[in-house]
């Protein structure tokens, strides 16, 4: 730890096992790897307990499970290291991983598919904000969680969902409400020191319905933003380091609360043999970077963040996943997920693993300053997809961030 209140912090999976680490819990590969983050210069790390591998039943949530936890607790906070437990996951990196009894005999058409019981599907979901039988499954769950970790030096926050809104939206702010009344009452009756967040999508900010940041401010301590791994329509450059800091400067000024800004970081071009049989495809909206200008976005964000007064960033990933996983889901459609880590897929630092450590010297100047906000909220949510991208403009031009 470091007397830097800036909080630093790494999205983590296994290296060779990605969204299924918690069925293949390599306990040597994770010790290595706390050690690997807190030689970086890490504070933090934010894992993610897939839902359905830690409830696969409404009122089951299976004590291995629990116990794997509550190692990796261990083995973080041997390392100094503190832990935000992410809930609900819910979505991640392009599929939505959901247990068989959140699923429906019907299908629908998404923007994004179920991953359930080993296999991509189509089922349409029950939605977590208004079906009772959720609702009683997800408190259980917590409380499950609570009773078995509650108390942990290594615990430092909750994260009651990862971009929630890409999965299940809620009908109404009513909804919304009593939704996060009930899961943050829950999570308070064994430990109410612990700060409770929810990692908000772009779309959470452009859409009229869904999670308000101002809403559900009323229920956390801080609030996160997950920068968007892929272009946005009014983003124009989705590499410039200006992106992640006016997110965070947006979610801000609507919460009136702190904010951490999460999912930051590019993927880099990967360094493979001539011989290598694991080529991939480029998709048409693939964008990888060299690791030089992946170093000089890196140190430019985290200059950023801690200028504008942000609590902390995430980076997107802790390493590259090996080749031996590229064909297991989501790795096999994302292919840009394979190589967003700050480490290669053989464990050697990428160059932009090198500035993480850096601190700003010198006397830093106050850039909290929301004076290029020229209009109320309620006039933002008259047309929010039209004003975020005018405000992104004017943010630019303001501080001449090219």
């Amino acid at each position: 730890m470091t007397d830097d209140p800036f909080i630093l912090g790494v999205n983590y999976w296994s290296q060779k096992t990605a969204m299924f680490m918690w069925r293949q819990f390599d306990r040597s590969s994770i010790k290595e790897d706390m050690a690997t983050i807190s030689d970086l210069g890490f504070s933090c790390v934010r894992i993610f307990p897939l839902w359905e591998h830690f409830q696969p039943k409404p009122k089951i949530v299976p004590p291995a499970r629990l116990d794997q936890l509550v190692e990796f607790l261990e083995m973080a906070g041997d390392r100094n290291l503190n832990v935000m437990v992410t809930l609900f996951t819910g979505h991640m990196n392009g599929l939505n991983w959901l247990p068989p009894w959140m699923l429906l005999a019907s299908t629908e058409r998404s923007q994004y598919q179920v991953f359930s019981m080993d296999k991509v599907r189509t089922n349409k979901i029950m939605n977590q904000y208004v079906d009772s039988e959720v609702i009683e499954a997800q408190i259980f769950f917590l409380r499950e969680l609570t009773n078995a970790v509650s108390g942990h030096p290594a615990l430092y926050a909750w994260n009651l969902g990862n971009e929630p809104s890409l999965w299940s939206i809620p009908p109404d702010a009513f909804s919304t409400e009593l939704w996060l009344q009930a899961m943050t009452e829950t999570l308070k009756e064994k430990d109410d020191t612990i700060p409770i967040t929810l990692g908000l999508h772009v779309n959470d900010l452009t859409e009229n319905g869904g999670l308000k940041p101002r809403l559900v401010a009323k229920y956390l301590d801080y609030l996160s933003i997950h920068v968007p791994a892929r272009r946005v329509p009014w983003a124009e450059d989705p590499l410039n380091a200006a992106l992640p800091p006016f997110l965070g400067c947006i979610v801000g000024w609507l919460g009136k609360i702190p904010v951490f800004v999460q999912d930051f970081g590019v993927a880099t071009e990967p360094d493979l043999p001539k011989t290598s049989s694991r080529e991939f495809r480029r998709e048409a909206d693939l964008v990888l970077v060299s690791e030089e200008d992946s170093a000089q976005i890196t140190a430019e964000v985290l200059t950023r963040l801690r200028r504008f007064k942000m609590m902390g960033g995430v980076w997107k990933t802790y390493g590259d996943y090996h080749p031996s996983i590229w064909d297991w889901p989501p790795l096999d459609k994302r292919v840009s997920e394979r190589f967003c880590g700050l480490v290669r897929s053989d464990g050697s630092p990428k160059l932009a693993a090198s500035v993480l450590g850096s601190r700003p010297t010198g006397p830093q100047e106050d850039e909290a300053s929301v004076e290029w906000i020229d209009l109320p909220e309620e006039d933002y949510y008259r047309d929010p997809r039209q004003q975020l991208a005018r405000l992104y403009r004017r943010f630019r031009e303001y501080y001449s961030f090219d």
